[in-house]
């Protein structure tokens, strides 16, 4: 009984600590303009040494976690690459230990709060609304640094609160709600890939995906191809001819990623264990700014930023983690994060600290997603009994 209400104890501070990660995160993307980049980086320490006294990860978990640390330190040190993916690993080990539940309840709620308070403010005046124009029309950052930061948050607390608060049934009133959510983020903050892939969130809650003929087959399908497309959009620029129709037709319609990409490659070489690059973006400006340069692909900004080898390691984690799901036969929730990483491919938010609030979840070992997800709450008890932080 001690050992179990120690185990609860810990635990708890593990998720106090997510709590002043998430919060402070949120806070550092937004208009508050407070200092609380330390408070975040301190709360990520704290959570990955207790995690590490803790010391309940499996063989997998240490072998993975040991070699991203290494490689974004050595990233870090010696080749001037952002300390920012050193502390994403540190926060994914950290997470590994919390239940995966509560860790998605917490931040489902975390953020949906943090959001509703920041638009608020916004709306009165106290932190500013900034205000882009584009395609005949104004986007609202709603009290974020960026319109499509504040929808890339809203996309991923509806991902979260999609994997916990839902049985494999329809729910056709989420899915309506999901929907307006999507077409308020289209008119209100342009966010038109976010919306995009509510949508589809939206569609998964028309059906059971269990009762689909060969959902495993397709479910396999929609991983493969998305890791194919994570790995062409690095080399997407190398892939299209410059100066052809179809170059012009996709460098408009993404806004002129196309262009920034082929600019990346020109100025900078891969390597493997990344590079400092410099960025310019219109973050918190609310104004053209100049000199702009951006990358966009979260693919790209790790495998530039971070280094081929830390790029490779991320594929692999995610595929992992998505692969649990699908062997527990959780296809909603895979398809949930396959659509994520469709996002991905056009937007930062899934590569950067604070924005990626899914990431404590990402080492998470299958069984602990077994006992969350799949186990009746009679055996949850009795197994968290015989493993919960036996150390």
């Amino acid at each position: 009984m001690t050992r179990e209400k120690s185990g609860n104890l810990i635990e708890n501070v593990l998720l106090l600590l997510l709590s002043i990660n998430l919060v402070s995160g949120i806070i550092n993307y937004s208009m508050l303009k407070l200092p609380v980049l330390k408070i975040q980086l301190t709360s990520i320490i704290l959570l990955f040494a207790l995690a590490v006294l803790v010391n309940r990860f499996t063989i997998e978990q240490m072998t993975v976690g040991i070699i991203c640390i290494a490689v974004t330190f050595i990233s870090w040190k010696f080749y001037g690459a952002t300390s920012e993916f050193l502390f994403l690993i540190l926060l994914m080990i950290g997470g590994s230990l919390i239940n995966p539940k509560k860790v998605l309840q917490l931040t489902a709620i975390i953020t949906t709060c943090s959001l509703i308070f920041l638009f608020l403010l916004s709306r009165l005046g106290i932190i500013t609304n900034l205000r882009f124009w584009q395609n005949g029309n104004y986007r609202q950052s709603f009290g974020m640094i960026y319109p499509l930061t504040f929808a890339a948050f809203v996309l991923y607390a509806i991902v979260a609160f999609s994997m916990v608060s839902f049985s494999d049934n329809p729910n056709y009133i989420w899915a309506i709600v999901i929907i307006i959510m999507a077409i308020t983020l289209n008119k209100y903050n342009q966010a038109r890939n976010d919306s995009i892939a509510l949508m589809a969130i939206a569609l998964l809650f028309c059906f059971n995906l269990n009762k689909i003929p060969n959902i495993k087959f397709f479910t396999k399908i929609g991983l493969i191809g998305v890791e194919v497309l994570a790995v062409g959009m690095v080399f997407i620029s190398k892939i299209i001819p410059n100066a052809t129709n179809l170059y012009y037709k996709i460098n408009s319609d993404f806004s002129n990623r196309l262009y920034l990409q082929s600019l990346l490659f020109s100025n900078y070489r891969p390597s493997i264990f990344g590079k400092y690059i410099p960025e310019v973006g219109y973050g918190g400006q609310g104004q053209q700014v100049q000199g702009y340069f951006y990358i966009d692909s979260s693919y790209t900004r790790i495998f530039f930023m971070g280094g081929v080898i830390l790029f490779i390691l991320f594929m692999y984690i995610i595929w992992r983690l998505i692969s649990k799901f699908i062997r527990l036969g959780l296809y909603r929730h895979a398809w949930l994060l396959i659509i994520v990483m469709m996002t991905a491919i056009t937007e930062d938010t899934f590569s950067k600290l604070g924005t990626n609030i899914l990431i404590p979840i990402f080492l998470c070992n299958e069984q602990a997603i077994k006992e969350c997800f799949l186990l009746p709450k009679s055996s949850v008890k009795t197994f968290k009994k015989k493993i919960k932080f036996a150390y």
